[in-house]
């Protein structure tokens, strides 16, 4: 059994596979340590606040129902905070089989896979995926989003910034995209806007929404920007090559407001390049507490639709359209829940990897679709991210994240010794930024 080493005392280590006998200074074991029994604390006491409410909207069975959760919440909170062996799933969906064989692929030599003793991206996608079964074993229960007050909150949060962006976006269109530095220069602003949209991480602020100030004021920015190919990716949109692919994919992150980011982003590609078409890939589950199911697309364009402001409503109509065209696809496929690193995909899901690889470029966003890609590697931080991949490229990649746990490739020799010098918990916070462009090979 490999321990995970620490980043912040030597970032020239070779690589080791992120094996959760964790390093105890490590974000890995913090997050199963700390992280995890808040998230299970919260849900349940976020139960027993609102049973009268969830009752209301289901039946009378599901009193009894949300009692069996919480006592199983509660069970699960135990077997994490002793170090408990993880218990196979038990449901009939189709990934319950995926998960269990991980499982025991991980098994230690005396049989176990244990919280403390294994790979932290199996954990930590193992609790949301356990949490998500509880709900599904009831009678009442199985389509309760438990994570849906939360988003919503985080959304009501930003109503005011959703405005400025409706109107600055307003503003864009009307003049036109004929002009090549006004296209270029819009298109770089909302890319990096969508990168800041990032920070808001409900599963790393436990549920503690800020509000999101100054979306535009972008520049002011650049210097936390580590790896900046916002450049690249621009370039590409207008080369021959890129031009003839019809697909642009965007693997979603968070609800809120970098839901709200996402759609200006897409909105400002889809008016200045009309012959492309965006596929919106969005998770079957609640997961992650912030991630972007289908249900929270439709709800958020359906609020914005309803807002006081006569711009929103418009871009939400706009947005509407683009969807009821088939300008706009939104794709829900479980690989995006498996504990597994995307360089399996082609093998796991070969249908979403022809998907892809019909794409003109696939943007990633955020801190677990960055993990997935390069894996839980305790890279050195200047590996290039083509190495990084192993492998896995069906088409022309970007990734768009705020670092938030202790995993990055790409950097300039010098940026992360740099970086730790001036703050320890620099790839825990979420203040530093990394866009990645990698073309296709």
């Amino acid at each position: 059994m490999c321990e995970c080493t620490d980043m912040s005392m030597d970032l020239k280590t070779p690589r080791n596979v992120y094996l959760s006998a964790f390093y105890k200074r490590s974000f890995a074991y913090h997050t199963v340590k700390n992280r995890m029994p808040v998230i299970l604390t919260q849900i349940i006491d976020t139960l027993s606040r609102t049973k009268l409410d969830v009752v209301k909207e289901f039946d009378q069975n599901s009193a009894e129902d949300l009692k069996k959760v919480i006592s199983e919440l509660s069970k699960f909170k135990y077997e994490i905070q002793t170090n408990k062996p993880l218990t196979k799933l038990l449901s009939d969906a189709p990934d319950i089989k995926i998960y269990n064989d991980y499982i025991d692929k991980q098994a230690t030599e005396e049989g176990e896979t244990t919280y403390f003793n294994t790979i932290w991206l199996l954990v930590e996608c193992y609790m949301y995926r356990r949490i998500k079964e509880v709900f599904s074993l009831t009678d009442s229960l199985g389509s309760f989003d438990y994570f849906r007050s939360l988003k919503q909150e985080q959304f009501n949060k930003c109503r005011a910034a959703t405005v400025i962006l409706s109107k600055h976006l307003k503003g864009v269109t009307d003049r036109g995209f004929s002009d090549e530095k006004f296209t270029q220069e819009m298109v770089l602003t909302y890319l990096k806007a969508n990168l800041w949209g990032n920070k808001c991480d409900l599963s790393v602020t436990l549920g503690k929404v800020n509000d999101v100030l100054n979306v535009l004021n972008v520049t002011e920015m650049d210097r936390f920007i580590l790896v900046d190919d916002s450049q690249k990716f621009y370039d590409n949109l207008s080369s021959t090559e890129f031009s003839t692919a019809v697909y642009i994919d965007v693997v979603l992150d968070n609800a809120g407001y970098e839901l709200i980011t996402d759609l200006i982003l897409m909105s400002s590609l889809s008016a200045a390049y009309p012959g492309f078409k965006v596929r919106f890939h969005v998770k079957v589950m609640p997961w992650f507490i912030s991630d972007v199911t289908e249900t929270d697309f439709h709800w958020t364009l359906q609020e914005m639709s309803q807002m006081d402001d006569e711009i929103t409503r418009a871009f939400a109509k706009k947005c509407k359209e683009f969807v009821s065209s088939g300008q706009w696809s939104i794709i829900a496929h479980p690989f995006w829940t498996y504990p597994y690193e995307y360089k399996f995909m082609k093998e796991l899901a070969p249908d979403l990897y022809s998907i892809l690889s019909d794409s003109a470029c696939v943007i990633f966003k955020g801190d677990l679709n960055y993990r997935k890609l390069f894996g839980e590697k305790n890279w050195d931080p200047t590996t290039p991210p083509l190495e990084a991949l192993q492998g896995f490229q069906p088409s022309r990649l970007l990734t768009l994240r705020t670092i938030k746990a202790d995993i990055v490739v790409g950097l300039q020799p010098g940026v992360a010794e740099r970086c730790e010098k001036e703050d320890s918990k620099w790839m825990e916070n979420g203040d530093y930024g990394v866009i990645h462009f990698i073309p296709k090979s």
